[in-house]
């Protein structure tokens, strides 16, 4: 049995050697200048060497081939905090879609990074699932640095699927099982090998497998029409890129027509938003094109602030590439989640880091821009108005000590403002429990007299009905009115 491996005292001595490295200072204007760490690569390749392969005696959801070798894409785990109950459910599930949904010739490898979870439900995770490269750090090392061991230094195949640890793939439960949606992450990396371009030029440089809320803000030709293309999903880019045709062998070619959408952020910031063509949760990528747009700032070391991170890599993102949305129904609105999404949050309630001005010191959408060409043209433009931090509080940004009480203080803060979602929730979960097993005692001719759902349910329908429910009910799958497709309290 492998053990969990956190940082060894030499390792620790070298992750924080390059805290006191000379920096790169991004900007031009002296009050705003702000020092990003060059030593990044050299620690997480450190850090990456620490990485372990997890082998249980006895899988909670066993692979059938274990460990992958040669994949086509990697399933990307970033989990903190203790939120190893989240991190089961979407492991679990992820493992099962693939073995048992997919087509049989797409490989995977997965990847795992914990920042700073308690060892004993880290150990849990690696004694219970077949992971190729797990990591465990001994504290919260961020955000961007979990990301970025992922991307540049974990995972080795063609693409990257980024679930963190709440993003659940839609099963039976709450959505028809498609032969596209089964397919979906196939269908997604085939589509991203016919290497569609934008409007303007810039590649696709991959599908989002979530619900969407684009349609509200984005506009012709940013969100442009919907299109159509076949795929073969049965041609997969190699991680070797061998030219032994053994991946055409396994299988006839499976030519299918699907219909997409592409989504390009405004890089000239016009419209005032900056998605579009990034995103952390349940985003699949070409690795080629996330290592091209580079590392996210706000790893240990680095003067930048955590609640920016995911905004500003989507922004350098979007300055060269777009991304798309498949139908895996028919439909045209991907803010439904039937539509576009085979996977949705799970974590609503539970956030991780600021998210919000009035939670967190230095906020300024300026960050936002940082390490691009337009940042120290914003500051010229606003001058006295420009609103980001003093030389103090950007020297104290770089310190672990500091982001990781600004994110403490927010996990508390969400625990507290969420106490009231969860009671009504778990209310009515008790509530569709007790309605289930009264629906199964029931006479079954009453049901159908009195609830109008069910007038032609035979009596195994009705009785498949209440299974349901009380399946449901008993999931992770947040109850809808509760929370929204991100995630987010609506009570």
């Amino acid at each position: 049995m492998v053990t969990s491996t956190s940082f060894s005292i030499a390792a620790l001595g070298c992750f924080f050697l390059f805290l006191l490295r000379a920096p790169i200072v991004v900007a031009t204007d002296p009050e705003y200048e702000v020092e990003l760490g060059h030593m990044s690569d050299f620690s997480r390749s450190m850090s990456a060497q620490l990485a372990v392969m997890s082998s249980p005696e006895s899988p909670k959801v066993p692979r059938q081939v274990f460990p992958q070798t040669d994949p086509h894409v990697c399933l990307a785990f970033l989990s903190c905090c203790d939120r190893q109950d989240l991190l089961r459910h979407t492991l679990g599930s992820a493992i099962r879609h693939m073995e048992q949904d997919e087509p049989e010739n797409l490989r995977y490898e997965i990847a795992w990074v914990d920042n700073g979870s308690k060892e004993h439900l880290t150990q849990d995770i690696l004694d219970n699932y077949q992971i190729e490269h797990a990591l465990t750090m001994e504290q919260n090392t961020g955000l961007a640095y979990g990301m970025n061991l992922l991307i540049q230094n974990l995972c080795t195949a063609p693409y990257i699927l980024l679930l963190e640890e709440d993003w659940l793939y839609l099963d039976d439960l709450v959505t028809d099982q498609t032969d596209r949606r089964k397919a979906a992450i196939a269908t997604a990396i085939a589509f991203a090998e016919t290497n569609q371009t934008a409007y303007d030029g810039r590649q696709v440089m991959g599908v989002f497998l979530r619900p969407e809320v684009y349609k509200s803000f984005m506009q012709f030709p940013f969100m442009d029409v919907w299109q159509e293309t076949s795929v073969d999903l049965h041609k997969l880019p190699s991680a070797k890129n061998n030219d032994d045709g053994d991946d055409d062998c396994i299988a006839e070619s499976r030519v299918e027509d699907i219909n997409y959408q592409i989504y390009c952020s405004d890089p000239s910031t016009t419209s005032k938003y900056i998605w579009g063509s990034y995103t952390n949760g349940a985003g699949l990528y070409k690795r080629s094109a996330v290592m091209d747009v580079g590392r996210m700032y706000g790893e240990p070391g680095d003067a930048f602030h955590d609640r920016y991170v995911e905004g500003n890599y989507a922004y350098r993102a979007g300055l060269k590439y777009c991304h798309a949305a498949i139908q895996l129904e028919d439909c045209q609105d991907i803010a439904d989640r039937k539509c576009t999404a085979a996977f949705y949050h799970i974590g609503g309630g539970r956030g991780t880091r600021p998210m919000r001005p009035a939670n967190s010191k230095c906020a300024s959408q300026l960050w936002n821009f940082v390490g691009t060409p337009i940042f120290h043209r914003y500051l010229k433009i606003l001058g006295d108005d420009a609103d980001m931090c003093s030389k103090e509080e950007i020297r104290e940004l770089k310190t672990l000590t500091a982001k990781e009480n600004d994110a403490a203080d927010y996990l508390n803060e969400v625990k507290e403002r969420n106490t009231v979602v969860f009671e009504k929730e778990q209310a009515e979960r008790d509530l569709q429990i007790a309605q289930a097993g009264q629906l199964r005692e029931a006479d079954k001719n009453w049901v159908r007299e009195n609830i109008k759902m069910m007038a032609q349910y035979t009596d195994e329908q009705i009785i498949e009905a209440a299974n349901k429910m009380e399946r449901l009910a008993k999931s992770p799958h947040p109850l809808q009115g509760y929370w929204d497709s991100h995630g987010r309290p609506l009570v």
